[in-house]
Parts: C-alpha cells; sequence; structure tokens
C-alpha cells in the first residue's frame, strides 16, 4: 500500500500517529515493500541510515512481541483480537470511511489496545 493511501485514512493515521514507527521511517519500509530501493529525493546515507533504523525499529517491536507472551502480557485471546482487529482495519483500508464511523472505530481500537496493555 502506498504511504499516500496509509496516511488519507483516519484510522490509519491514528494507527500511525500511535505506532513507534515515525513517517520517514514508514516512508522508506513501504517502498521496500513495493520493491522499490532508493529514494531518489533523499541523500543515499540519509536513505541507508533510515533503511537500518528502520530495520532496528522492527526487530526491536518483534522482540517486544515476543517477550510481552514470554511473560504473559499477551496471551492467546489477546492475539486474537489483534488479528481480528488487523483484518477489520484492513477492510476500512479500500474504501471511503464516513468521519463518524472512523471516529468510533479509532475509539475501540483505542479501547482494546489499552485493555490489551494493563499490567
Amino acid at each position: 500500500m502506498g504511504d499516500s493511501k496509509l496516511k488519507n485514512n483516519d484510522i490509519m493515521r491514528f494507527i500511525i500517529e500511535k505506532s513507534l514507527i515515525t513517517d520517514k521511517q514508514l516512508e522508506i519500509i513501504s517502498k521496500r515493500l513495493k520493491g522499490e530501493r532508493y529514494a531518489h529525493n533523499k541523500s543515499r546515507g540519509a536513505y541507508y541510515r533510515l533503511l537500518e533504523q528502520s530495520r532496528t525499529k522492527i526487530r526491536g517491536v518483534i522482540y517486544s512481541v515476543l517477550l510481552m507472551e514470554l511473560i504473559g502480557l499477551l496471551d492467546g485471546k489477546g492475539k486474537e483480537v489483534i488479528q481480528r482487529l488487523a483484518k477489520q482495519v484492513l477492510v476500512t483500508q479500500g474504501s471511503d470511511v464516513d468521519e463518524w464511523v472512523a471516529r468510533d472505530v479509532i475509539c475501540v481500537i483505542d479501547e482494546l489496545v489499552k485493555k490489551l496493555s494493563k499490567v
């Protein structure tokens, strides 16, 4: 999915804002997933520095998820909730979602994340 499509959806914009991935890192990740290797609007040094930061951040997130599962913070039910939520958000990506519907979805996402992250 293109970076501009991600940012045009209120729900995706909310998720991006709450994530650990920066806008520039998201741009690099999106382009790499589409098979693009170099952003011509950046110097090679800046591009490869952002690419390495993105890889490091992704690895850190994966290790964090593994750790949360190992210590019991993310159980089977929690993983199922995340998977269902991700599928539902994917459905909203390709469609024009009314602003009020988007707000409702964002509230549900925020509440679920808060419940999943209770310690």
